[in-house]
Order: structure tokens, then sequence, then C-alpha cells
């Protein structure tokens, strides 16, 4: 009997040591993730939003985004006309958010990450919410979202 909780004991162990791994690996491949996509909305919202501009969303955006959007050019084109009443871009809060990593069974492993900033405008503030999805080791926009009370006008 000693022998067998012994065994058992042991099996515990291994099992504890693997998920112990798994979740230093997530950690670490967690904060990598994060600052990475972190970076990439600090470079990358900037170039869209100080001249208001769809071909630099569309030059980031993922396929995914490049379908929805190409559904109502003339709706998009509106959208940036009416942010771009905003005027010139003063600054842009620090990017506030983080990675998600997800496995599915039909999709597999799907990385997407999820973050909020404001801009300060000359006439103006604007909330972004912004969704990325990393597609072959590269960050792109899933989702743009503006919200702003110059939409209110």
């Amino acid at each position: 009997m000693k022998k067998f909780f012994q065994i058992l004991g042991g099996i515990f162990l291994v099992l504890v040591l693997i998920i112990a791994a798994f979740v230093g690996m997530g950690i670490y491949q967690g904060t990598r993730l994060d600052s990475s996509s972190k970076a990439y909305v600090e470079a990358n919202v900037k170039p869209v939003v100080a001249t208001w501009s769809k071909d630099e969303l569309l030059k980031r955006a993922s396929p995914q985004l490049i379908e929805i959007l190409g559904k109502e050019p003339s709706q998009v084109d509106r959208l940036f006309e009416k942010f771009s009443k905003l005027g010139a871009l003063k600054s842009l809060s620090e990017p506030k958010g983080q990675s998600l990593v997800a496995i599915n069974t039909g999709s597999g492993k799907v990385i997407s990450a999820s973050y909020t900033e404001t801009g300060e405008f000359e006439n103006g503030r604007a909330d972004f919410n912004i969704r990325l999805i990393q597609i072959d080791g590269e960050w792109r926009f899933l989702g743009f979202h503006v919200d702003s009370p110059i939409m209110l006008q």
C-alpha cells in the first residue's frame, strides 16, 4: 500500500510540474504579446487619426476588417469626413488593454488584443476602441471604433 501512495504522489508531482510549466510559458508569452500589441497601437493609431485617412487604416487592416469596410465604402468615407471635423491631433493618451490567446477547435489558435485610447483634437476629443489580431506573427487592426461628440453634430 505504501508503494501505491508513493507512485500516486510521484504522478501528482509530475502533473503539478507540467501545469506549472504551462502557466509559466503562458505568462511569459502573454507579457511578450502585451508589449508587442501595445507597441503596435502606439505606432499605428496616430497615422490614421492625425489625418483621418481611410487609406492609412486600410494599410494596417486585417482581411476581416477590409472585407467589412469594403461592403459600404461610401459610408466609411462619410465617417472619415465627419471625424476630420475634429481638426488637428493634439495628443493621444497611453493605450490601455491587453492581448488574449484563444484556442478554438474550428479555427485553432487565435491571438488578439483589445485597447482603448483617447485623442485630444483641435475641436474636441475622441475615444478609440481598438481590436487587433495577429496574422502570421504580425499585428493588424481587426476593429477600429471611434466615439466622439462630433458624431452628434
